[in-house]
């Protein structure tokens, strides 16, 4: 059964898409609230969001590169950006600063996207 599971990886990709999904579900929930100036829904769909993503790099974590040369790690230099981005419209939003918050979403939003379609 163990060999099974080790041989057959197809589950855990599943899994990780769908945190990956999940995640940007949250993201845009957020940017839906920042626009109706619904500043705690921008932080707490963010925070889902990445709760999501940190999820889906249980298997595969991404933002640990040993060896950091641009480009090379496309999926890595996204999951990067995406964390920062969602760091700082947490860090907004406390701060009552929606335009900004919203502005940092989109961005974690693009950067988390181009991480999906990179695979």
């Amino acid at each position: 059964m163990a060999l099974l599971v080790l041989a057959n990886p197809a589950p855990l990709h599943a899994e990780e898409e769908d945190h990956e999904k999940k995640a940007l579900e949250h993201l845009e929930e957020a940017i839906r609230s920042g626009k109706e100036g619904n500043i705690k829904g921008i932080s707490s769909h963010t925070e889902e969001g990445k709760k999501e993503l940190i999820e889906a790099n249980k298997e595969h974590p991404y933002t640990n590169l040993q060896k950091p040369i641009y480009g090379e790690h496309e999926r890595a230099e996204h999951d990067k950006e995406a964390f920062e981005e969602m760091d700082e419209a947490i860090g907004e939003a406390q701060e009552g600063h929606v335009e900004e918050a919203v502005e940092a979403v989109e961005r974690a939003s693009i950067h988390l996207k181009e991480k999906i379609d990179s695979k």
